[in-house]
């Protein structure tokens, strides 16, 4: 079977880390992955997967109009639930609204064009169904999976010089200017540094807060996270959010969001605050720092982050695309 992967060039970071890993681990099954963009390459496989479907976005006239099987991995719908944190300014906030419009009347379009949407969470699967009114037959949730060749812990110690630990793009759904308000709350003087890995040029005059703006490679990651006393994700909105299970893998704590779906991935072995309040996040800060977890709950976050695996995320994949072959040669 030969599948033809549309990748741009200029796709966020998590869908990269997804495709390569999806291919990667399909190598063992009767699969053929072609990555391009190249349309004449596309017509001439026996199914298209689109896996850079995010923000709501459906999938372009081009595929659709292939006639080849088309699923679609809707990573999520964020602009669509939250507009507000997607835009800044008035005009912009039309500009976003408008977009969703379009969006909804784009995936209205491509009806009966595509075979089959992929997501990364049952949370991500109920809000399609609901914002973009897609039949929950036709939506299949795949989670995305920890590398832990990388992300892991070699032995279990102590940390002598713990410190508060975020890492993300810097968007407004990030929360990170409640992390820092937060800390800059705590009135401790033995209050663990905060290291901030982002994205962005964020800077801050803020005491004891560390940016690191520059690009890190995974094993420089992993050692963040092994050092860290906790990991903050205390995220507005997530589709899925690798980094949770990227630092419980690394065996580091993690306060994460009672929302979206950073909940249901920490699935009860991570800390959960109101996203909203800057008073959540502090107190649980404080308490984390004053009674560090036991050993036990972090090798249980461990094995729950290893539960989830790009090997059987691929084999799902691997199933759909079957199923959606199949179908169409009948």
């Amino acid at each position: 079977m030969k599948v033809g992967v549309f990748r741009p060039s200029n796709l966020p970071e998590s869908f990269d880390v997804c495709i390569d890993n999806i291919v990667k681990h399909a190598s063992t099954l009767d699969v053929e992955f072609l990555q391009t963009t190249d349309v004449s390459i596309l017509a001439s496989v026996d199914v298209i997967w689109d896996p850079r479907a995010g923000g709501g976005h459906a999938p372009s006239d081009i595929l659709c109009n292939l006639g080849k099987p088309l699923v679609v991995t809707l990573h999520g719908i964020g602009p669509m639930m939250f507009p507000e944190h997607y835009s800044v300014g008035f005009r912009h906030r039309l500009k976003v609204l408008k977009d969703n419009r379009n969006k909804k009347l784009a995936w209205k379009g491509a009806e009966g064009k595509f075979s089959h949407i992929v997501t990364v969470s049952e949370f991500s699967k109920r809000v399609i169904n609901q914002y973009l009114n897609i039949d929950n037959d036709k939506i299949s949730v795949i989670y995305n999976g920890v590398d832990t060749s990388v992300f892991n812990h070699s032995i279990i110690i102590d940390k002598p010089n713990p410190y508060f630990l975020h890492v993300s793009n810097d968007e407004s759904r990030k929360n990170v200017d409640r992390i820092i308000k937060a800390y800059s709350k705590i009135k401790n003087e033995k209050k663990w540094p905060l290291i901030l890995k982002l994205s962005s040029k964020r800077t801050t005059d803020v005491d004891k807060v560390e940016i690191i703006n520059k690009r890190l490679d995974e094993s420089e990651l992993s050692n963040l996270y092994k050092g860290a006393g906790v990991f903050l994700f205390p995220s507005i909105y997530e589709g899925f959010g690798i980094p949770i299970i990227e630092a419980m893998a690394s065996y580091c704590p993690v306060i994460t969001s009672a929302e979206t779906a950073c909940e249901e991935v920490a699935e009860g072995h991570g800390i959960l605050v109101d996203p909203n309040s800057v008073n959540s996040l502090k107190q649980a800060m404080i308490d984390i720092m004053e009674t560090a977890p036991k050993a036990e709950s972090l090798v249980l976050a461990e094995r729950h982050a290893k539960s989830y695996k790009w090997e059987k995320a691929s084999r799902s994949y691997y199933s759909i695309f079957r199923e959606v072959l199949d179908k169409h040669q009948d």
